[in-house]
């Protein structure tokens, strides 16, 4: 393997695992140890039972979790784009239920597009190395 290729392959294992830190710590952190208000308030945007909500949002930390752990084993092309059009698709959600989060600090637009621009390079590294292979 040569210097170049050595080079794609590290930073697309630097990419997956910011990934899946990523995707792990906004599972964990504000959904399964904290709850946090703005988490339990999208639930509610939905007309979710209240007595419903803090399950909901334990359920989706654990499914973001288990989404961002993927990153550390599976490296695919599919599992980027999915990636990138869940962090699309939560934006746009987002932008519909609470447009007040756009404009504060730490709002899902640098993060969407941090995380977004991440799997946009993984992307690129794993065309790189793909082709390498076939020639």
């Amino acid at each position: 393997m040569n210097s170049a290729n050595q080079t794609i392959q590290q930073i697309l294992k630097f990419c997956q695992f910011v990934i899946a830190s990523l995707w792990i710590y906004q599972g964990l952190i504000p959904k399964l140890i904290f709850q946090v208000a703005d988490e339990q308030y999208v639930w509610q945007q939905l007309h979710i039972p209240s007595i419903y909500i803090p399950y909901l949002v334990s359920l989706s930390g654990i499914a973001e979790m288990i989404f961002g752990s993927l990153f550390l084993f599976v490296t695919h092309k599919y599992l980027h784009w999915l990636s990138i059009m869940s962090l699309v698709g939560l934006f746009i959600f987002v932008l519909f239920i609470y447009p007040d989060q756009i404009y504060q600090a730490f709002n899902p637009v640098v993060m969407n597009i941090a995380m977004a621009s991440l799997s946009i390079i993984a992307l690129w590294c794993i065309d790189s190395i793909q082709q390498t292979k076939r020639e």
